[in-house]
């Protein structure tokens, strides 16, 4: 079932507090369109068709064989992406494509995807004059796309399946003791081999950044990118114990890009300490910035007094992805937080549970159906009040008694005086 609310966070939130709120019949399931069309320039091999809406939404990935390709969507603009699996050192490798197609409910759209011979690099790899076994070779260009290979045991590598343009080109051993600085590539061609060897002549530092969620250690297992001020050279490794370790770097200053840590939103900050050769460099980041939540109170729709426990909450985008979840306590209520920023397109999908349709307590206990509150807007470093939501039972016929039924008020309140 959906409302459509149009919730706001915060004052206007605050009057809703009083609200009991029902629920409006489900919506079907929305129409789609299909799109389709060949992939030229393929062959016989595999090839990895990727989807995302411009807003940013409905995206997905697919293996496509044969030349061809069919997809059904959501009404929307998207952009396609096709990309040819062959492994990277196959300096044959197509490089990948782009278009964009605009769907339309109930009608179909013909798309062609052309595939053209990538660009090409490879060579040796050497670290202190000596040959870099499993060297990791990053190409990156401006928009931030990154194309990889890993040397093999001589020291060898080839990567493949570049589109055309200009690179920078990092490289790190596997052991991390040796760096150079990028290497930039203005002119790469498509279906062009360059031949480029990599020696890497300078002893690296190694950077160990702590990081605080508020006063407290970060926690999880995200990923987080040092960035080198004077070379643009990037290192990305995982949280151990609340704390970032980076290692093989070029010497000189850095900025990390950290991501958030429960209610605390990520950061990129630039380091103090400066990353010397050969030696480590201890530096801390504190994450300040607390993100957005919502709270609020389950009830039954029939009996507005009757708090509901252990229903199920969640916190969904547009392509229903749960981005929070929570579980009612003995009065009812929950609260959804995490790294949530402003935004005003998200609902709030309540329910029973995916095992049993039961709730309540005494007269409340009955079989409740699911309610969606649509739209929810959320604020960075704000609580959006929600109130009480009144969550609707099953149909009278799917109930076990009448107490459960909708359409019977609920009993009067017994009292000791004499009704005549």
């Amino acid at each position: 079932m959906t409302i459509v609310l149009g919730l706001v966070p915060t004052v206007v939130a605050l009057l809703m507090s009083a609200l009991v709120v029902t629920a409006a019949p489900a919506q079907a399931a929305g129409p789609t369109g299909g799109v389709r069309g060949a992939i030229v320039g393929l062959g016989d091999s595999a090839a990895d068709l990727t989807w995302a809406g411009t807003d940013g939404t409905r995206s997905g990935t697919r293996r496509v064989t044969g030349g061809v390709y069919s997809l059904d969507l959501a009404p929307g603009t998207y952009r396609l992406t096709v990309s040819d699996r062959r492994p990277t050192y196959d300096v044959t490798k197509r490089a990948p494509s782009t278009v964009e197609v605009t769907v339309v409910a109930g009608r179909t759209v013909q798309r062609t995807v052309r595939l053209v011979q990538g660009a090409a690099i490879g060579g040796t790899v050497r670290a202190g004059g000596k040959v870099a076994p499993r060297a990791r070779v990053v190409a990156a260009r401006k928009d931030q796309t990154v194309f990889t290979t890993t040397a093999d045991s001589s020291g060898g590598y080839a990567l493949g399946g570049l589109p055309a343009g200009a690179y920078s080109v990092f490289t790190y051993d596997a052991k991390g003791g040796w760096t150079a600085k990028s290497l930039y590539l203005p002119r790469l061609r498509a279906g062009a081999y360059k031949p480029v060897d990599i020696a890497l002549a300078t002893r690296a530092g190694t950077l160990l950044v702590d990081v605080f969620a508020g006063d407290s250690r970060a926690s999880g297992d995200g990923w987080a990118t040092a960035v080198s001020a004077r070379t643009g050279q990037f290192w990305v490794t995982r949280m151990r114990g609340g704390s970032y370790t980076f290692t093989g770097l070029y010497p000189g200053r850095y900025r990390v890009i950290v991501p958030g840590s429960g209610n605390y939103l990520g950061t990129t900050a630039t380091l103090r300490k400066e990353v010397r050769p050969g030696r480590p460099a201890f530096d801390s980041v504190q994450l300040t910035e607390r993100g957005a939540s919502l709270r609020g109170t389950l009830v039954d729709a029939n009996r507005p007094d009757a708090p509901l426990e252990d229903g199920q909450v969640q916190l969904m985008d547009a392509r229903g992805t749960v981005l929070a979840s929570a579980t009612t306590d003995e009065n009812g209520a929950f609260r959804l937080g995490g790294q949530l920023t402003t935004r005003t397109d998200l609902r709030i999908v309540v329910g029973p549970g995916p095992y049993s349709p039961y709730l309540g307590r005494g007269t409340s206990y009955c079989k409740y159906d699911d309610l969606t509150v649509a739209p929810v807007a959320v604020r960075t470093g704000q609580e959006t009040v929600l109130g009480r939501l009144g969550l609707p039972h099953l149909p009278d016929a799917d109930q076990d008694g009448e107490q459960c039924h909708t359409t019977v008020p609920p009993s009067p309140t017994t009292t000791d005086e004499d009704p005549s």
